[in-house]
């Protein structure tokens, strides 16, 4: 009987052992975030409060496997003049709040011509700040996959920010 009762034990174990390593392979940063792109449609409408411009844009995010420690980004913005900034902030639709990213900053003095920016890079955990500042791009990526931020492209004439949109998974 003990032999039966060892047998039995070490069974349960291992099959316990081996839930605990599934569980954690499927829920870890790698896993969730893969093939996922995020994106946001900005426009002056999605400020809050709003904002009247033509100016519009669109900013992309694709976590880069196997370890998505690192968001790589485009933002493409036209009929913007003055561009000063862009971020990425925490917050859900209609509510400001603090940045999380600095994605660019320029001074508008160095291209007083400029109609538009595309603006290419990555994102690691060393770039976030704020309430995110100290914490894994995890963190950035959980927020982002649950609709609590959103990308502002800032300029002279508006500060606060001219074009906006809530960053969403494409999936």
């Amino acid at each position: 009987m003990t032999i039966k009762n060892n047998t039995m034990l070490f069974l349960t174990m291992a099959l316990a052992l081996g839930s605990v390593i599934a569980v954690s392979a499927i829920s870890s940063p790698s896993t969730v975030f893969a093939n996922h792109d995020f994106v946001a449609n900005l426009t002056g409408q999605e400020e809050v409060p709003v904002v009247d411009t033509q100016a519009t844009g669109e900013a992309r995010f694709i976590p880069i496997a196997p370890s998505n420690d690192t968001l790589q980004f485009n933002v493409n913005a036209s009929g913007i003049q003055n561009v000063t900034a862009g971020h990425i902030h925490s917050g859900v639709l209609g509510e400001n709040g603090p940045i999380v990213v600095t994605l660019f900053t320029f001074d508008p003095t160095q291209n007083p011509d400029q109609n538009g920016i595309t603006i290419d890079g990555n994102i690691t955990a060393i770039n976030l700040e704020g309430p995110l500042q100290g914490k894994p791009i995890s963190d950035l990526l959980t927020a982002i996959n649950s609709n609590s931020t959103y990308v502002n492209v800032h300029t002279v004439q508006n500060p606060n920010g001219e074009i906006r949109g809530q960053l969403s998974s494409t999936k």
